[in-house]
Formats: structure tokens, C-alpha cells, sequence
């Protein structure tokens, strides 16, 4: 998805927030052929802007696509990360990882009036944009889909929904992402080797990655914080926005 778009409800005062967009993304290229959107692709740009930065570490925060490649790149260069920030990233997509999905789906279905309906729209969009439509009805279809990433869907997530589905989308890459982790993809490979102080963050109904996968994920570092945002989806930042923005930033203080 378009960075610049993404990006937009991140609030953390007092702090310099660089959002750079990914390969094939925003004014970054494409990389010469569709395998460049594997994991290891990402983790060489992310080293390649540390050294054009020319600092010895960087602060890292990453959401979803953007966590795993945050946690990958922890993983391999572990002494150049200051702090960690991972929000509702799959670190692998297991039978352990799909049976937690199935249960969140069957909670987030009895919790919310509307859930069996979204989710069932959402997995017609997903099936219909598999398909060779055009790019006014594959807008359509994405804006169903993305339904399901928030729990209650106010001013603030309708804003954010509206602006990702009207913003660029590389559709080539999400192929090759998909494939990569289903063919079993671990980016916690390494983690007992990042000592580097890390929150990790979920969102009780976010039906896309499962709460259970975070821990995980806190599970595996050595030095780690997990925090639960209760009632929320995938848009922990917008849906549960001040308190978000407190936590990021008292564990960016120290």
C-alpha cells in the first residue's frame, strides 16, 4: 500500500518519524523481477538506509507487511537495532498460525452485529480480486475487503480505509509475499540473538493476524513487551489512537 497514505494517523510528539517507502512502492522502483519482493529483498534496503543515513542504528516500527520485514531485519543485523517496534505482523503462517485466525474470525463474528456479514463480504471481495478485473472495480472489491481490518468502523477508520483504497497499490508484489510465507517463512529465525529493547503490539479483533502470533513474537525476543489494545483490529494506531500514541512514545523515552 501507498506509505505516504498508510502513514498518515501515526502520531508520536516529540519524535522524528521517517517513513520511507518500500521497493515498488511510492517513488521507490520496482525491483527487475517479481522475486525482489521476497523478505530478503526488504531487509537489503532497510540495511542500504541505515548506511545512507550513516547512523550505527536505527529505531525501527513496523506494521503488518512492515513488521515482519522489522523483525527479519532484527534477526540478521541484530546489533544494528536500537529499539523495536512490531504491530500486528504474521512471523510465520503455520497450522498454529491458521487455527488461531479460524478461532479470532468465529469471536469476531459473535462479538460484533455485523461481523459474519463483513467477513463474508470480505471473503468474496478477496476471491473476486484473484481475478482479471479493472482498476475502478478492484478499488471496489479491496475497500470490502479491508472492512474486516477494523473492529468498528468510525469517522477516523472510515478516513484511513477510504484514502488506502484511493491511494496507489502494487498488486504484483502481494503474490510473491503470500507465496513466501505460506511456502514457510519464519522471520523469527534468529530472534534469541536481538537484545535490543522491543514492544510488540496487538489488536484484540484484528481477524488478519491474530493476537496469538504476537506473542509469539514476544516470545522469541529476549527483551520484549507485549501490549494488547483491547476492542480494536489492525489499525491499532487509528483505532485506539492516544493510547497508541502514549505507549509508542514512553517506550521510545525509555
Amino acid at each position: 500500500m501507498d506509505p505516504e497514505a498508510y502513514f498518515t494517523a501515526m502520531d508520536l510528539p516529540g519524535f522524528q518519524l521517517l517513513i520511507f517507502a518500500p521497493r515498488g512502492t511510492g517513488d521507490s522502483s520496482r525491483p527487475p523481477t517479481p522475486n525482489g519482493y521476497r523478505i530478503a529483498g526488504y531487509v537489503e534496503d532497510l540495511e542500504s538506509l541505515r548506511i545512507h543515513l550513516g547512523v550505527d542504528q536505527l529505531t525501527l516500527y513496523g506494521n503488518s507487511h512492515g513488521g515482519m520485514v522489522s523483525l527479519a531485519y532484527a534477526c540478521r543485523h541484530p546489533d544494528r537495532v536500537a529499539r523495536l517496534i512490531v504491530t500486528n505482523a504474521p512471523p510465520r503462517m503455520d497450522d498454529a498460525y491458521r487455527a488461531a485466525a479460524a478461532d479470532l474470525r468465529q469471536r469476531f463474528a459473535e462479538t460484533f452485529e455485523d461481523g459474519a456479514e463483513r467477513l463474508a463480504a470480505a471473503d468474496a471481495a478477496d476471491a473476486a480480486l484473484d481475478t482479471d478485473i479493472d482498476g475502478g472495480e478492484r478499488q471496489l472489491q479491496f475497500r470490502t475487503l479491508i472492512a474486516r481490518y477494523v473492529a468498528h468502523e468510525g469517522p477516523a477508520e472510515t478516513a484511513l480505509l477510504d484514502r488506502l483504497c484511493s491511494a496507489p497499490m502494487n498488486w504484483e508484489s502481494v503474490s510473491v509475499m503470500y507465496a513466501e510465507m505460506v511456502d514457510g517463512l519464519d522471520v523469527l529465525e534468529g530472534a534469541e540473538k536481538v537484545a535490543a529493547p522491543a514492544l510488540v503490539i496487538a489488536g484484540e479483533f484484528d481477524v488478519t493476524v491474530p493476537p496469538a502470533a504476537m506473542r509469539w513474537i514476544a516470545d522469541a525476543l529476549t527483551n520484549s513487551r507485549y501490549v494488547e489494545f483491547s476492542g480494536v483490529g489492525h489499525f491499532v494506531e487509528v483505532e485506539a489512537g492516544p493510547l497508541f500514541s502514549e505507549t509508542v512514545c514512553n517506550f521510545l523515552a525509555g
